[in-house]
């Protein structure tokens, strides 16, 4: 096989889309799609009281629009919950619910489980190369 010969993007493409399917099935259940889900990963993840919204636009790369779709969404299934500081009416900061915190630490093992299945037919050092490679991959797409 010669570098010439391989398509990473389209590989690449077929692994997300896989996993997005899957997790979009398991999600089904909750009543949430993986974007919303990934949204809420980042609030859980984040480990703070509350977040701006401006954050979470820059940490995924969307529009002010898209990220506040998102959260909107999310706040109608009492998930999220927006709100503005008294001190400058023009910030809105976003932070999870209680139920949305219980979701998020259920479906952080299954994301592991997912993990692991994904890697299960790699050694613990491929594993963390592999990483350290969609790192770099990540990296040179900025």
């Amino acid at each position: 096989m010669k570098y010439d010969d391989l398509d990473c993007a389209g590989l690449t493409k077929h692994i997300h889309d896989k996993m997005e399917k899957g997790a979009n099935e398991k999600l089904a259940r909750l009543g949430l799609t993986f974007a919303q889900m990934q949204m809420m990963m980042a609030l859980y993840r984040m480990k703070n009281d509350s977040v701006p919204l401006k954050s979470l636009e820059r940490h995924f790369e969307v529009a002010q629009s898209t990220a506040a779709g998102l959260i909107v969404r999310l706040e109608r299934k009492g998930l999220v919950e927006g709100f503005t500081p008294s001190e400058d009416r023009r910030l809105k900061y976003v932070r999870l619910t209680e139920k949305g915190k219980e979701i998020c630490a259920t479906s952080e093992e299954d994301a592991k489980e997912g993990d692991r299945i994904l890697l299960s037919g790699l050694d613990e050092e491929e594993r963390i190369q592999f990483y350290h490679l969609l790192t770099k991959i990540k990296n040179n797409l900025k």
